[in-house]
């Protein structure tokens, strides 16, 4: 089985916490507040972890004040269990959010196509490809998914039609 670990950060405020999520955001799942799971192996988070706390070290000494902590613990087979369902929730949040993106970005794509539905179509096939390769990671299927997918194979339809 793949090895997960928890990622748990403490931000004092909004700044620290967005530097925090872009550094780390392709690394893991952010499933509440401060907590993220992960599949990579926690060298490679203690580096990008470094990479914040040199970057916040950087900002302090401008005059900016605000606390960092983490905690990373990698989880058993049994711990990960545990926390499956978290994920799985996470995920069909993330399902849903690209959904109503996705129908939406249909309509104006129907209506028109210009840049900038070219550049939200781009956004959009990233975000999908991200979270199917979060579905793959954590083995998550659901009929949401399958909506996703479909709605994916209209976009990149239609998109392709028009261009």
């Amino acid at each position: 089985m793949r090895q997960y670990a928890l990622v748990i950060i403490y931000a004092s405020n909004d700044e620290v916490k967005e530097l925090a999520n872009r550094k780390l955001g392709d690394f893991g799942l952010e499933i509440t507040s401060g907590v993220m799971i992960s599949w990579h192996a926690r060298q490679d988070l203690e580096s990008r972890i470094m990479g914040i706390k040199d970057e916040l070290v950087k900002v302090m000494e401008g005059g900016f004040e605000g606390e960092f902590a983490y905690a990373i613990v990698e989880l058993t087979d049994e711990q990960f269990r545990a926390v499956r369902p978290l994920v799985v929730r996470r995920l069909e949040v993330e399902d849903k959010r690209l959904l109503t993106y996705g129908e939406n970005l249909l309509k104006r794509m129907r209506s028109r196509l210009n840049n900038r539905v070219r550049r939200e179509y781009g956004s959009f096939d990233r975000q999908y490809r991200r979270l199917i390769m979060l579905h793959n990671i954590f083995d998550v299927k659901h009929e949401l998914l399958n909506r996703v997918m479909n709605l994916a194979r209209e976009l990149r339809i239609e998109y392709e039609r028009r261009a």
